[in-house]
């Protein structure tokens, strides 16, 4: 009970984040799929993304090194959760482009920086239990996150699964403020 007292937060967070992801992913296919109908501009998301990572790690790791880590994960939660807010009002293929490569630099901070939390957050002793447990929750969003979106937008539309996966980044920046 104690761990998860302690741990909690940190792990619903990345968890929860972790669902979101999944949801986005499906939903931002089916969105340029639909506005577009090319195979092509669906295989343009799975490169935007790691271009994104390529140019932002020049500088992201300095920036991460002298900044509040807790803080940078916050932030960049939040602005990735407006950026998917805003991605379905587009009907421009370069600006949902230009949006997922702004989300994925986003997520260049948030990576590293949740690494040296969890690495200063969490005891020694609790280490191996957390890493379980967050690779558990990490996997079980595999499974879940997709047949999630699905009933999603069966139920509405892919606007509404892009914010469902807005709302999971804004809970999860809310849980990593709520860390000591």
């Amino acid at each position: 009970m104690q761990f998860f007292k302690q741990y909690g937060l940190l792990l619903g967070g990345l968890g929860f984040s972790n669902l979101g992801n999944w949801i986005y992913l499906i939903a931002l296919n089916l969105a340029v799929w639909h506005l577009t109908h090319s195979p092509a501009a669906v295989a343009g998301i799975y490169i935007a993304g790691p271009i994104a990572r390529i140019c932002s790690n020049f500088f992201a790791g300095s920036i991460i090194d002298r900044y509040d880590k807790k803080r940078l994960m916050v932030y960049s939660d939040i602005i990735r959760g407006i950026i998917v807010c805003i991605m379905p009002f587009s009907s421009s293929i370069w600006l949902i482009y230009s949006f997922i490569f702004l989300a994925n630099i986003a997520s260049s901070f948030f990576g590293p920086s949740s690494i040296y939390v969890i690495t200063k957050l969490v005891k020694d002793e609790d280490k191996l239990r957390f890493n379980a447990l967050n690779s558990t929750l990490s996997y079980g969003s595999f499974m879940i996150g997709p047949a999630l979106a699905g009933g999603i937008i069966a139920i509405s539309n892919t606007s509404v699964a892009m914010c469902a996966n807005a709302f999971t980044f804004f809970v999860c920046a809310w849980a990593i403020a709520s860390l000591p």
